[in-house]
């Protein structure tokens, strides 16, 4: 089964904390872990990534610099109706639904419960094993054992 990444850049890739804890990168205005480059290439190989992300302006930096391809980014602007987070909320569940036989990996700082389980889409996904749900602490980014969990996810078809 093909895996869809739905990835998150301010608190995943891009950590609010200060970035003494790894090693780190320059993309465009940013900085990130340098390991982010290879996870990101191997996962392109294996998977496709859309980002959802307020980001969208900077989304190709961050395609170019680490050297991944990327199938575009979920568009959650017409669907800002409640706020931003139920917005995007809304995106994921119409793209999801629009994507069925595929399984899922959604990585998101904000992925919080009460967000997730106000989605029935997400929360039957979720229970039929096909969404995976990576909520990184946002004041460090994306851990290696977060990346290690998706990269077996995507493996395992």
């Amino acid at each position: 089964m093909e895996t869809v990444i739905l990835l998150d850049v301010d608190g995943v890739l891009v950590p609010f904390g200060p970035y003494s804890q790894h090693k780190m990168i320059a993309v465009g205005p940013v900085f990130v872990r340098k390991k982010l480059r290879k996870w990101l290439q191997d996962l392109s190989e294996k998977s496709e990534i859309y980002w959802a992300t307020s980001w969208q302006a900077n989304a190709k930096i961050f395609e170019h610099e680490l050297e991944f391809h990327c199938q575009g980014f979920l568009d959650f602007s017409k669907y800002h109706t409640k706020n931003y987070l139920w917005g995007k909320l809304e995106t994921i569940e119409i793209f999801c639904q629009q994507n069925i036989g595929k399984k899922f990996v959604l990585i998101d700082d904000n992925a919080n419960d009460w967000l997730l389980t106000a989605s029935s889409v997400l929360t039957e996904l979720m229970k039929e094993g096909k969404l995976l749900v990576i909520k990184p602490d946002a004041y460090v980014g994306i851990s290696d054992k977060e990346m290690k969990k998706v990269s077996e996810y995507v493996k395992n078809k």
